[in-house]
């Protein structure tokens, strides 16, 4: 008999709110201040982006603690230079210590197993706040959903409802280095990326629309996501008669923060370029397939974005019911065109 969908997932959400319930029992929240601080992200970039906030809303509230991130390694850059964040890692082993808070907004088996033999004073989880929201019948943004998780212990004026990305020196120097190098002015990033092929928006319609950004928008065009990107973009750096450029495979999350934070636009597939360019106050377009409505839409006064939601989403974007016209596929370069040019005005 096979397990339900998102089995492993429910299992270790339904462990987290028993772990949370069993070290919170009996006890009044608000009453405990806090000196060092754990909060467990284990996601994905856009998962961390918008959870950028609450680093802020806990120094606010406990302005003498020691806030210590555990992330995955290739996002240490994206939050080395916030100041409100102490200490960064990826290595369980730098872990030292116990912790007085712990703050877990993902949740897995090694998380639970670390609260459980290191005994924080107070524990919080996303399980406990995704539970209650499916129970109110529907899941808010990502930006919203983080910041339920601490919002036990906030005051109401320490409250921080967007994400912030800050950017070194290092960083600015190699943004502010390549546009000159290029000779680079109002430029547009796309991303043509994903971590699912069924979240890909065809290779053609980037050409098309580069082209459009060049010749009717005067912009230069920087293609950029990591050395898994590559191959795409030299496909469509083929198929266009003009220079575009490429930051993919060369810039780190922090580097390319800083780089798109000075881009005129951004269009791109949902994923993590996408929400780093929201976050960074860029006019950002986001193309989505089969992704969940609503959750992880780019969030800002200067975003849009292009979603068919056909009467099968969400699914498990590996297997598509209609290989021959996936949603993404159905997004047209015109519906593209339009939303950029409401973003640019």
């Amino acid at each position: 008999m096979p397990f339900p969908k998102n089995f492993k997932e429910k299992f270790v959400y339904f462990f987290s709110m028993f772990l949370t319930r069993w070290v919170n029992r009996n006890k009044n929240i608000r009453s405990f201040s806090f000196e060092r601080i754990l909060v467990i992200r284990e996601d994905e970039i856009g998962d961390l982006c918008y959870s950028l906030h609450i680093f802020k809303s806990l120094k606010k509230q406990f302005p003498n603690s020691k806030i210590t991130l555990l992330c995955k390694p290739f996002a240490v850059s994206l939050v080395k230079n916030d100041p409100s964040v102490d200490h960064v890692t990826s290595n369980w082993s730098e872990l030292t210590g116990d912790y007085d808070l712990i703050v877990d907004l993902r949740g897995s088996c090694k998380s639970i197993w670390y609260a459980c033999t290191h005994a924080p004073k107070i524990r919080l989880d996303r399980g406990t706040v995704r539970y209650r929201n499916k129970k109110k019948g529907s899941h808010p943004h990502e930006v919203q959903t983080n910041l339920e998780v601490i919002e036990p212990l906030l005051d109401e004026t320490n409250k921080a409802f967007q994400p912030e990305l800050f950017f070194g020196q290092d960083e600015i120097k190699k943004a502010n280095e390549f546009l000159l190098a290029n000779n680079i002015g109002s430029f547009a990033v796309l991303h043509t990326g994903a971590r699912r092929q069924l979240r890909k928006w065809p290779l053609n319609q980037y050409v098309a629309l580069a082209t459009y950004l060049e010749s009717e928008k005067k912009m230069n065009v920087v293609f950029c996501g990591d050395k898994n990107d590559l191959g795409d973009i030299t496909k469509i750096q083929e198929m266009i008669s003009f220079k575009t450029y490429s930051v993919a495979g060369t810039f780190s999350l922090s580097e390319f923060s800083s780089l798109v934070s000075k881009a005129s636009l951004f269009v791109g597939n949902e994923s993590g370029p996408l929400h780093i360019a929201s976050v960074a106050g860029v006019s950002s377009l986001g193309l989505f397939g089969p992704g969940e409505p609503h959750v992880f839409y780019p969030r800002g006064k200067k975003t849009a974005y292009v979603h068919q939601v056909l009467e099968c989403n969400p699914c498990g974007q590996v297997h598509c019911v209609h290989p021959e016209n996936p949603c993404i596929q159905r997004i047209t370069l015109e519906e593209v065109k339009s939303k950029v040019e409401a973003l640019l005005k």
